[in-house]
């Protein structure tokens, strides 16, 4: 098997029939499906890699929506060149649904927070494609389609969570999701893909590697109400990072 494709899925069954049309639809047809529905998403993403027979395992989220050349793209993208660990392309939102995510909050917004926010959590490129920045927040320039002008592969510091492709054998080899972090698990797929990257893999962004996320505010998404758990998850991604520099 060449490809095994997990989705981590939580009362959503019109989103993830949605999701799995998109999947039958491929151009690249040697794939497996593992649908999983464990609670905590850290444990989730554990068990579906540990379940795969893939050589590249591809972490989607049940509401997005796959181009018909997804998988043909990526995989063309990991036979390439054996350094590449990681892939991700173009997570595009519907301007309509941005507002269904929270960390979308200053979007289209000109009053001095909003002002600040960017220049503090997005080093003032907001747009930017696939990097942490100093303060140690994630650029969100992929969910804008402004990103599909970005021609070849190009570096990038994380892979998008609802849109990350690894080789399974470098999962292993990094220790796999740590399961430290809880419930929705914010930061769990940064933090593997940077010890992945520690390995001296390469974590690549195409645009040919494209989804649509219909961010959907149903199922497991009352769970992204718990703030408390989530700055935790973020707080212990921030000492693992300092730690490492260290």
């Amino acid at each position: 098997m060449k490809l095994s494709v997990v989705i981590c899925s939580g009362g959503r069954p019109d989103e993830l029939k949605r999701c799995l049309l998109s999947l039958k639809k491929q151009s690249f047809k040697d794939l497996e499906t593992l649908i999983i529905k464990t609670k905590g998403l850290a444990r989730a993403r554990e068990e579906g890699w540990r379940q795969a027979k893939g050589e590249i395992v591809s972490f989607i989220d049940d509401d997005v929506v796959l181009n018909k050349d997804w998988a043909k793209n990526l995989v063309k993208i990991f036979d390439k060149d054996k350094m590449i660990g990681g892939v991700s392309g173009p997570t595009l939102v519907p301007e309509d649904l941005l507002k269904n995510r929270a960390v979308f909050w200053w979007h289209d917004r000109q009053d001095w927070l909003a002002r600040l926010w960017v220049k503090l959590m997005l080093d003032n490129r907001p747009f930017q494609v696939g990097k942490i920045t100093k303060i140690g927040w994630w650029t969100p320039g992929s969910n804008f389609k402004d990103c599909l002008k970005i021609k070849g592969l190009i570096g990038v510091d994380y892979l998008e969570a609802c849109n990350m492709s690894l080789r399974r054998g470098l999962i292993a080899k990094a220790g796999g999701f740590d399961q430290n972090f809880t419930g929705t698990s914010e930061w769990c797929e940064v933090d593997l893909v940077m010890r992945i990257k520690q390995l001296g893999y390469r974590l690549v962004w195409n645009r040919g590697v494209k989804v649509e996320h219909r961010v959907s505010c149903s199922g497991v998404f009352a769970n992204r109400k718990n703030w408390l758990e989530r700055i935790k998850n973020y707080l212990y991604f921030r000492k693992k990072c300092l730690f490492v520099r260290q």
